[in-house]
């Protein structure tokens, strides 16, 4: 109980801290992420529209957008922690080796955001990926390509290799190209020291993660694929089905055991150690690395004496990599050619993973007491942040699929923006609070007895709150003016109307409506039975689209009586030729058959995501009294065939 109370009330202690620090900086923090999610958003609405046309041009695109993001994090991080006074605190606890320290293990990240950006950014990206945020965005990406293009024609789609050799070669050649571009850009800035060069490291980075995450992770899958199929796991599958047998001699089946030990250490286990254990504390590990190289220098108050190369993980391997350098320098031909390639193969470590592992090396370091607090306490904030989603999207109320797609990015105002400030803010209080106990478990060296965590500088905080404040609030204000025109666009539409059988400009493209069918039996072109019926009635409108022009996003429809509108369903929810093409497909609706009537149009639009001013064809279906009346007279129990997919073809001249 003594350690559970322990842990408890550290948990307090942290939360207590973070909350208060919270609220002393909260213009700061969110204006600085509100940048970066606006950057962010800015690359991915450029990402969707250049996705139909110019599809691997996405990748550096979202990578700048990725970049950004990440920039605000790292920025706000040592906002926190410069309020905190950590670097002084980190300096104090180090005592005299630290001011001692060669020139060369010191640098100006303290006084540039610059050199901040570049020394943190790779090994942050890195383990950025490691849990799955970099998959979450690509996936936010790939649904958004696809709500506008189609599914088919999505960024997956266009950047899939595996149609061609060809694809597949360009693939493989971009991958390794980026990997080879971004090492020697790391080494021109190595000599230079030209900043501009350190950020493109982290952006070359990032491109290189994107293109393996939409469109080289197929080839890996081909390559399972293939595995899959050769003669060796053929005699492993056998000799599974032998030992299985033999296990069935004794009332065992050791294939339901094995499935049920893997599904519950992949199911279980695995997400509570990796997600709820490992990442809050990979997370502090980053902002140990953030707040500045001399935090390693604190390892002195626990290494008892020994010499830092001695103890630092991947310490053996930098010696190896500096004994190879050497003898590279004095070496001639292939043998001088191999020892710079294993160089750079293994510089990657130094570059992205080495840093890390050093900071959650000293992270670890600080007791299972204040790690099991803060783990709790950080899964209780990411609780919190996922209560206030819910508690949004329940306020927001029941809307159609396109809205909330348009809403996207206001919705991930309190995970990237909100969330993420109380984060950093408790990752800055978790960081001061262990060096704190860092400094209390060494009494013996003089720099333990010095100073204490420096009270907040309150001062210049107080004159500039209320600025940023009202700033913040002017920019919150205009998001959410932004959000309220998204959900209501009516009157910013610029209407062309037509009748069935008479093309129609929408856009670039041209758009024709043929007589819609009813029915209350959907049945599909080729079934022989309808496998769908409906108390009210099934209205099919084929559509042809054609695309003169360039390519762009798909057309929707809506059928529209009144105030009421209905969606497609149970067909294609878009239709999209590409430059030159004609696509024809059916739309499919359910509707009530008191709408049948003189009033009932069709309404066809671009899925543009955001646009100023878009277009709309209404279309008169050309329903009078007198059909309306025998359609509803003759729907008892009829069937109606419709065309599950667009089919395409040429424009004819």
């Amino acid at each position: 109980m003594t350690t559970i109370s322990s842990v408890l009330a550290e948990a307090l202690r942290l939360a207590a801290r973070t909350g208060q620090l919270w609220w002393r900086l909260w213009p700061q923090l969110i204006g600085v992420l509100l940048l970066g999610w606006v950057g962010y958003y800015l690359a991915l609405i450029a990402s969707v529209e250049l996705t139909t046309n110019a599809a691997w041009v996405v990748v550096p695109t979202f990578a700048a957008g990725l970049v950004s993001l990440l920039a605000s994090i790292v920025i706000t991080l040592r906002l926190v922690a410069s309020q905190l006074g950590v670097t002084a605190l980190v300096r104090s606890v180090s005592g005299p080796a630290a001011l001692d320290a060669p020139d060369d293990e010191d640098d100006d990240r303290d006084a540039s955001v610059v050199r901040l950006l570049i020394i943190t950014l790779l090994p942050f990206l890195a383990v950025y990926a490691s849990f799955g945020y970099v998959d979450d965005l690509a996936s936010e990406l790939a649904l958004l390509s696809g709500y506008t293009a189609g599914l088919g024609d999505s960024v997956l789609g266009r950047l899939n290799p595996v149609g061609s050799t060809r694809a597949v070669l360009t693939v493989v050649a971009a991958v390794v190209g980026l990997y080879l571009l971004r090492r020697v850009v790391d080494a021109c800035y190595q000599r230079t020291r030209w900043r501009l060069l350190g950020l493109a490291t982290a952006f070359v980075e990032a491109c290189f993660l994107l293109l393996t995450v939409l469109s080289a992770f197929r080839l890996v899958e081909q390559v399972q694929l293939w595995w899959s199929d050769r003669r060796l796991v053929g005699w492993w599958d056998t000799l599974l089905a032998d030992l299985a047998a033999g296990f069935a001699v004794l009332r065992v089946d050791l294939p339901e055991v094995l499935q049920r030990i893997g599904t519950f250490g992949g199911e279980v286990l695995w997400p509570v150690f990796w997600e709820r254990i490992t990442e809050p504390v990979a997370w502090l590990a980053m902002a140990a690395l953030v707040f500045g190289s001399r935090v390693v220098s604190v390892a002195d108050l626990w290494r008892k004496g020994e010499p830092l190369s001695a103890r630092l993980p991947g310490a053996r391997r930098m010696r190896i990599a500096r004994r190879l350098q050497q003898e590279a320098t004095g070496s001639t031909g292939v043998r001088r050619v191999v020892l710079q390639a294993q160089e750079a193969l293994l510089g990657d470590i130094d570059d992205k993973y080495l840093p890390t592992l050093q900071s959650l090396r000293l992270v670890l370091r600080a007791g299972a007491v204040f790690l099991g607090a803060y783990v709790l306490t950080f899964t209780a904030m990411r609780l919190l942040g996922l209560g206030l989603e819910v508690t949004v999207r329940a306020l927001i109320g029941g809307r159609d699929g396109d809205t909330w797609v348009l809403l996207q990015p206001f919705l991930a105002l309190d995970d990237t923006v909100l969330t993420t400030s109380v984060q950093v803010t408790l990752l800055a209080v978790a960081f001061s609070r262990a060096l704190s106990i860092f400094a209390d478990r060494a009494p013996e060296e003089p720099a333990a007895t010095a100073s204490r965590p420096p009270r907040l500088p309150v001062g210049v905080t107080r004159r500039l709150r209320p600025v940023g404040q009202l700033g913040v609030a002017l920019a919150l204000c205009l998001v959410l003016a932004a959000a309220d025109v998204l959900i209501d666009r009516t009157g910013e539409v610029d209407v062309a109307r037509t009748r069935v059988g008479e093309p129609g400009p929408l856009g670039e493209r041209v758009v024709t409506v043929s007589d819609p069918t009813f029915g209350q039996l959907l049945r599909a072109q080729g079934d022989t039975e309808a496998e769908i019926g409906t108390p009210g009635a099934f209205v099919v409108v084929p559509v042809e689209v054609a695309s003169p022009g360039r390519s762009g996003p798909q057309v929707a429809a809506e059928l529209v009586h009144g105030e009421r509108r209905y969606t497609s369903q149970f067909s294609s929810t878009g239709i999209g030729p590409d430059a030159g093409f004609v696509s024809r497909g059916d739309f499919v609706f359910e509707v009530d058959t008191a709408d049948i009537g003189p009033n009932l149009r069709l309404e066809l639009s671009l899925r543009e995501l955001y646009s100023g001013y878009s277009p709309l064809l209404e279309v008169d279906l050309g329903l009078d009294s007198g059909r309306a009346e025998r359609v509803r007279a003759d729907l008892g129990g009829s069937i109606v065939d419709f065309q599950p997919f667009p089919a395409t073809r040429g424009i004819t001249p």
